[in-house]
């Protein structure tokens, strides 16, 4: 054994003495180029020192090795990724220079971001965003790609006699530099850190438009990369704005083309329309967007829109359009881009679908630039922001639509064409061309933007329009504006369409109602107590009767169904007709306090099962309801708990002026004016706190 081990430390000794006697008679050649570029060995260097550098030379020593490196061939100096100097000094002599701390070498093409878990993130060497779990061969490569030859220099792959292999590299040394490469940068999150192609705004408020292979910024052109501390990847080519914004007013000739559409407010809904363009062309840069729904019968005109539309953005690179789609197509179509999304044809769905409810939610979330989330095999699920701003179109409107979703909802009402209308000529390369003017209008007036939006929200609030519905078409209307004018609008001009907008939009504000709306509407129509002879009544109608509403049904008041119409009720008949549909009431939770317009309707908070039943399968089961009551205008909320049919719960006092249709219905139903009703007691039996 030990004689063994002398003759392999002998045999050590003699190839390190070859090795030394190769480089040395190497060294006279190649002295000059190496002192000038501060990388010439050490002449009185140990043996051990030699050994580790002819280990890491970046060339073979000595004629058997190959011999000089060819004429192209960067010195170990300079950076083999890209052919430039690196501008360092030069390292200690007889050692290899440092490696810059977060680069795989000085100058490397690929630069490491960071990791997070089992993956190392890079943007390779053209500029795309990798996730690299495993460092092999075949995708250290990939990272480099006609870079390869820099892994090749600065970490070579030697044979057993100590002679670098051509065109082969350390896959170890250099799996090894990256990962810690990747380490120094520290964690890395792609989710909110990465913009895809698209519109931005960086910290400082500018606009920052991703065409793919390049950035245009306020700074001039940029190479993708980082930008206060955001990620911009490079990305296949997407359609980019026009190098001039030209002579004529681009923004005039969409506006008059829009005209021939039959719109429900024709000359608004078009002016709206051109907004909702110039939206989806900046809508990653917008802190809000609003949600666009362009509805119509068939044959009114919503397929020739959607056709113009992606020629405006460029073709189907500049537009996610789609008459299928599901929720988790879309995601993965936007990747980390901001480009707009244009879905034609989504009607309502079956009963039990959710795909057009989970697309509406997830355009509700795109409207913030909130967070999606779903599932992943590896169990840690997938999660990114969505900044695009979405254009539905349909004939009806999917009845999934929650307040949440309608009070972000910009409605587009189509009417019929004129049969004489001639059908529209759409020629694509001058609507390509009109889109990109287009987009060049709005990135150069972007700075105006903070100032112009402001004016319209302060226009819009004072015409009435304010919240959700302000923020929905003052940055429309400002976008609208934008694209026609270099200058701020004047007061006059903001207050004409302000009082236009507004008076379009206040029906679609009757429509959305609240939360607290439509949890009362759906309350008051549950049917509750079938008669035997046939007579259904709704909640209302008992709540009527409870208030001793002179609205109130007369069958139901006089408790008969057949003989009631047309009879004269006195008040003692009211009043007991009241006692009872109170008694009647509580069982499920509910009870009149007070009578006439000052009324009001006890709504308890606990889950007793006659509320359960009416509020089933809706979205204020399961004791929602109690969170809803509080928002009604003039509730009052009870501290206290109350005792209704032997149950105490606490609960809230609603008006009965709050309730939607409840005191109009008594004027528009009653037939002659009768006398007020007395007042009720308010402690009657099985009512008290």
């Amino acid at each position: 054994m030990a004689e063994g081990t002398a003759s392999g430390v002998s045999d050590f000794n003699a190839e390190m003495e070859r090795r030394k006697a190769a480089a040395l008679e190497d060294l006279a050649s190649r002295k000059r180029r190496l002192v000038e570029e501060g990388k010439a060995l050490s002449r009185g260097a140990s043996l051990e020192d030699l050994a580790r550098e002819l280990e890491e030379a970046p060339f073979a020593a000595g004629p058997d090795a190959g011999g000089e490196p060819p004429p192209d061939d960067p010195g170990p100096g300079d950076d083999p990724g890209r052919g430039e100097p690196s501008g360092s000094s030069a390292p200690p002599r007889g050692r290899k220079p440092a490696r810059p701390k977060g680069e795989i070498w000085e100058h490397c093409p690929v630069r490491p971001l960071g990791v997070n878990g089992d993956f190392s993130y890079y943007l390779d060497r053209h500029g795309q965003l990798r996730a690299v779990k495993k460092h092999e061969a075949q995708t250290i490569m990939h990272l480099f790609g006609d870079k390869i030859r820099g892994l090749c220099i600065n970490f070579p792959q030697f044979d057993r006699e100590g002679n670098r292999k051509q065109g082969r590299f350390d896959q170890t040394s250099a799996s090894m530099a990256m990962i810690e490469a990747c380490s120094e940068k520290g964690l890395f999150n792609p989710d909110g850190a990465v913009r895809g192609v698209g519109a931005w705004k960086d910290d400082d408020g500018k606009l920052v438009y991703h065409c793919g292979q390049h950035l245009l910024t306020t700074d001039g052109r940029k190479e993708p990369g980082d930008i206060q501390g955001k990620i911009y990847p490079a990305y296949p080519p997407i359609p980019e704005p026009a190098l001039e914004p030209g002579r004529d007013n681009v923004a005039e000739k969409v506006l008059d083309t829009l005209e021939t559409w039959r719109w429900e407010h024709q000359g608004t809904t078009s002016m709206i329309a051109l907004g909702m363009i110039g939206v989806q062309m900046l809508c990653g840069a917008l802190d809000w967007r609003p949600v666009y729904w362009l509805t119509g019968d068939k044959a009114y005109g919503k397929s020739a829109f959607q056709d113009m539309l992606k020629l405006l953005h460029g073709g189907e690179k500049g537009l996610i359009q789609s008459n299928d789609p599901t929720k988790s197509g879309i995601t993965s179509r936007l990747g980390h881009s901001s480009l707009p999304v244009a879905i034609d044809e989504l009607e309502p769905g079956e009963e039990g679908s959710s795909k057009e409810r989970d697309i509406i939610v997830l355009a509700r979330v795109a409207a913030s630039g909130g967070q999606w989330l779903r599932g992943s095999a590896d169990q840690k699920g997938a999660s990114g922001n969505v900044y695009s701003a979405f254009l539905f179109s349909s004939i009806l409107i999917p009845g999934s639509m929650g307040p949440q979703d309608r009070s972000r909802l910009i409605t587009l009402h189509l009417r019929p064409l004129d049969p004489t209308t001639p059908k529209l000529s759409l020629d694509p390369r001058t609507w390509r061309a009109r889109g990109a003017v287009l987009k060049r209008l709005l990135i150069d007036r972007w700075r105006s933007w903070p100032e112009r939006l402001e004016l319209w929200r302060k226009a819009l609030a004072e015409a009435g329009l304010s919240g959700r519905n302000g923020d929905n078409y003052a940055t429309t209307m400002a976008m609208a504006d934008m694209a026609l004018h270099a200058d701020m609008p004047s007061a006059e001009y903001l207050s004409g369409w302000a009082r236009k907008v507004a008076s379009c939009a206040v029906h679609e504000t009757e429509e959305i109602g609240s939360d607290a709306e439509s949890m009362l509407m759906h309350l008051m129509g549950q049917p509750f107590d079938v008669f035997r002879r046939g007579e259904m009544w709704t909640i209302a109608q008992w709540v009527m009767v409870a208030a001793a509403l002179p609205s109130a049904p007369p069958a139901l008041v006089a408790n008969d169904v057949s003989g009631a119409e047309g009879m004269s009720i006195d008040d003692q008949t009211r009043t007991a007709a009241a006692k009872r549909a109170n008694e009647k009431l509580a069982k499920v939770g509910m009870r009149v306090k007070g009578s006439g317009d000052s009324a009001m309707l006890f709504i308890a908070n606990a889950p007793i099962p006659g509320l359960l039943k009416l509020f089933e399968n809706s979205t204020w089961a399961k004791g929602v309801w109690a969170q809803s009551s509080r928002r009604i205008v003039g509730a009052e909320a009870v501290d206290q708990p109350l005792s209704l049919a032997g149950i105490r719960s606490r609960g809230v006092y609603v008006p009965l002026k709050q309730i939607s249709g409840m005191l109009p219905h008594q004027a528009s139903q009653a037939r002659a004016p009768e006398p007020a009703a007395a007042p009720l007691p308010d402690d009657w039996e099985d009512w008290h706190e």
